[in-house]
């Protein structure tokens, strides 16, 4: 902006002066730049759309009546009416909040000596670093509040101090738009790469039929398996995990809610080692005795050479802010290939109200937590009831999906297991044998086609895998 003349800061209060973090010492703030932004965007329509794409909160705005101002630009714009002085002034009487920051004069004060926009978008950069800091030095206050009340659970703290960085981390994230052309070449990369991948673009699922579908777990995607109980979904859950971490090297992280991590390493290891079932494991049915113990320690190596991708937590409870922690700070530690939630229903929301309201709250977060991190993020989800009293051959639909419609609109793919073993079906309808075998019916893919294909499943060893291969 061509010239701008120093603007005076109101008093602060005595207040205002004790809560910031040193006495005596101001949060950072730039209060001129806030009036020159705010200025420029009353005279100028291509600073109003600057100002609103680079600083997409109000909270940018250290001083309240500039918030105010940002406020009724912001609303005349989602209105689809004109910003100017005139117009401002009046959304704020509209607002009754004109005479609180100092009347039309006030308004009218932020457009004088500005020349032109033409330095506007550095100066949003730099209102945008003083709220980080203040968001910084905001949080920091809490948790020193918080990490001296020891009735306060550290996790919770740990996840307080997450959901401020993720706050912090939206609010700064402004992605410039781009042209075609731009993005051109990396789209041909792209490309170029899923051909040398055979189509395998995301991390393998170690089904082929399933990657044929998906071209593997999609980063950035919300996956749902969806099935009643004793249908496989937690054998199928450790059977990603493992194809992840074991087969293809890829940081994976386990919550389970429902299981204890013994018993999920427990079936691990029987889906290593042919020979044994969960039962045997679960019991200490070694006839060998505790020789047998370190043949099949000997024969289970695999888990511990390259167990150290394999993260497993099985806090029960677990909160959405909690996992996002957790997974947050694994993926700084190691990034992550995939994260698995076993499963949705036993995890508690942050949105307090109805349980369809917290489930879709915990949808919405799961979706933003694959986004965050740019990685797969695959949920178990149970089926309502309706299923069993549905009758026939009790194939789930996505109206079963239980409690929240919120999680068919959030999902980018919905799987449904069915072993028609369980409900006494003999064959599939093209004659097939459902003995050791479940029915993957991709039932929503955002990014792809539909289609179901049958898997053998060994239930007694939790294995999965592609139906032509015979397990002993």
């Amino acid at each position: 902006m061509a010239t701008m003349q120093p603007f005076r800061q109101p008093a602060m209060s005595k207040q205002a002066l004790v809560s910031t973090p040193h006495a005596g010492q101001l949060p950072p703030q730039a209060p001129d730049l806030e009036a020159a932004v705010l200025g420029a965007a009353l005279l100028e329509v291509p600073a109003q759309r600057t100002l609103l794409a680079t600083l997409p909160v109000e909270d940018v705005f250290y001083l309240d009546a500039h918030r105010h101002v940002y406020r009724a630009m912001r609303d005349l714009v989602q209105q689809g009416d004109q910003v100017d002085l005139l117009t401002v002034v009046q959304q704020l009487r509209h607002r009754s909040t004109l005479q609180r920051i100092g009347g039309p004069a006030f308004v009218a004060g932020l457009t004088q000596h500005i020349g032109s926009a033409a330095h506007l978008l550095t100066h949003c950069r730099i209102l945008q670093q003083h709220h980080a800091r203040r968001v910084l030095i905001q949080a920091g206050r809490e948790l020193t509040t918080y990490g001296y009340d020891e009735g306060r659970d550290p996790l919770d703290l740990l996840a307080t101090a997450q959901t401020h960085l993720t706050t912090l981390t939206r609010s700064l994230e402004t992605r410039p738009v781009q042209t075609a052309a731009a993005a051109f070449e990396t789209t041909f990369e792209h490309l170029a790469q899923a051909v040398l991948r055979q189509g395998l673009t995301g991390v393998p699922t170690g089904l082929t039929q399933l990657d044929g579908l998906t071209g593997g777990w999609q980063p950035a995607d919300l996956i749902l398996l969806a099935a009643r109980p004793a249908m496989g979904k937690t054998a199928a859950l450790l059977h990603f995990a493992r194809t992840a971490a074991l087969d293809h090297g890829r940081a994976v992280a386990v919550f389970s809610l429902e299981m204890p991590i013994v018993q999920l390493m427990q079936r691990m290891i029987v889906s290593e080692v042919p020979g044994y079932s969960n039962a045997d494991l679960r019991r200490g049915n070694l006839p060998g005795g505790l020789e047998q113990v370190g043949h099949l320690r000997e024969q289970a190596q695999r888990l511990r050479t390259h167990g150290h991708l394999l993260h497993l937590d099985d806090t029960p409870g677990l909160s959405l802010q909690q996992l996002r922690a957790k997974c947050a700070a694994l993926h700084a530690t190691q990034p992550l290939g995939l994260v698995l939630v076993d499963y949705v229903q036993l995890m508690r929301g942050d949105q307090r109200g109805n349980r369809e309201q917290e489930i879709g709250s915990l949808s919405r977060g799961l979706k933003e937590l694959a986004k965050e991190l740019h990685v797969p993020v695959i949920a178990l989800s149970q089926l309502s009831r309706d299923v069993e009293k549905r009758g026939g051959d009790r194939r789930p639909q996505l109206s079963d999906l239980r409690e929240s419609g919120s999680l068919e609109q959030d999902a980018d793919c919905i799987i449904f297991l069915w072993r028609g073993e369980y409900y006494k079906i003999a064959e599939y309808g093209d004659g097939s044998p459902t003995h050791d075998t479940v029915l993957f019916d991709v039932a929503k893919h955002r990014n792809g086609a539909t289609d179901e294909f049958i898997a053998t499943m060994i239930m007694r060893r939790g294995l999965l895998a592609d139906l032509q291969p015979t397990f002993g």
